[in-house]
């Protein structure tokens, strides 16, 4: 129950806030709603993460606030809030619940949510985490301000794919329209997201798509990103997002395999329109997600990374 997550948060004096690894634009957003929200109660509220942040979200707010591993002393929280993220092995911070003595809060919207929280809150019919916690700012009778609503509007957008995707809801617009009321800037937020590509980055998608492929029939586009295209171009392993979703552009595809190579894993992104539910191919694998757009990472290299994804889409496929 939301009103256990209320409770906490109000009998809480100190208390830390993170999210799973490689974070977004969902994950960053709501925390730092969250902790901007606290601090209107006289809490002490912080965020940790060991993940270096994306760029392309370095307009928010309070972001030099978020403090690293060895910067936490996690005896000192009252409760620690993990944000978005489904199972306890992905989260951004190295949190030891051995002899713990803080409360730890699991706050997501994902279906595959490992529930390891002492106190699980998991809404899979919201948007966003940037919708639930928008939801407990309200039973808490916070006011927001223009940076708060910046925060989660950051969020909703960012994973709704700017409200095309199919977890948008009435609801969601419902709490877009309040959130404009207080000066969010969203013509702007959408540009610095989605529109605010490096030159690299977009050579980078041209490589991608160079050797891209269809298979089964047409119907999944499979797309890579291997370590020489990076090396290549003098870059890192990023936010690959717009990647993926380049390939459910294809009239004919009805899912997006992007299997990105590591040096010592292979990460995948998986997308679909219908014809598939992404989420079980990715718990296959350890993974997790929504039915529609889910992930996973794989401990093998990229060509046994894609054999191994490819047989279980095609037992999952819908033809």
């Amino acid at each position: 129950m939301i009103n256990n997550v209320t409770e906490m948060l109000i009998k809480s004096t100190s208390i830390g806030i993170t999210f799973h690894v490689s974070p977004d634009g969902d994950s960053l957003g709501s925390a730092l709603a969250l902790m901007l929200s606290l601090k209107k109660l006289g809490k002490e509220a912080y965020i940790v993460s060991d993940d270096k942040i994306p760029e392309t979200y370095s307009f928010l707010p309070c972001l030099h606030s978020i403090v690293d591993e060895f910067n936490f002393n996690q005896n000192l929280c009252d409760c620690i809030i993990v944000l978005d993220c489904g199972n306890y092995e992905r989260i951004s911070a190295k949190i030891d619940s051995r002899e713990k003595k803080y409360t730890l809060l699991n706050i997501d919207h994902h279906i595959s949510n490992d529930l390891y929280g002492d106190i699980n809150y998991v809404d899979t019919k919201a948007s966003s985490v940037g919708e639930i916690i928008y939801e407990i700012i309200k039973m808490l009778n916070i006011e927001l301000d223009e940076e708060i609503a910046t925060c989660i509007y950051t969020s909703i957008v960012s994973d709704t794919g700017a409200f095309k995707h199919s977890n948008t809801t009435s609801k969601t617009h419902i709490i877009v329209s309040d959130l404009l009321s207080y000066g969010v800037k969203f013509n702007d937020i959408h540009r610095l997201i989605f529109e605010n590509k490096k030159f690299e980055h977009v050579k980078l998608i041209g490589k991608v798509i160079d050797s891209a492929y269809l298979t089964f029939n047409n119907k999944v586009c499979i797309m890579r990103l291997t370590k020489k295209m990076l090396e290549d171009l003098n870059m890192e392993l990023a936010d690959t997002s717009d990647i993926v979703n380049l390939g459910m552009g294809i009239d004919i595809v009805e899912a997006v395999v992007l299997i990105k190579e590591s040096d010592d894993y292979t990460k995948v992104s998986l997308r679909s329109k219908s014809s598939l539910d992404v989420r079980k191919v990715a718990e296959s694998f350890g993974g997790g997600g929504h039915v529609r757009a889910a992930g996973a990472t794989l401990k093998m290299c990229l060509e046994d990374a894609e054999k191994a994804i490819l047989k279980v889409v095609e037992k999952e496929l819908i033809l």
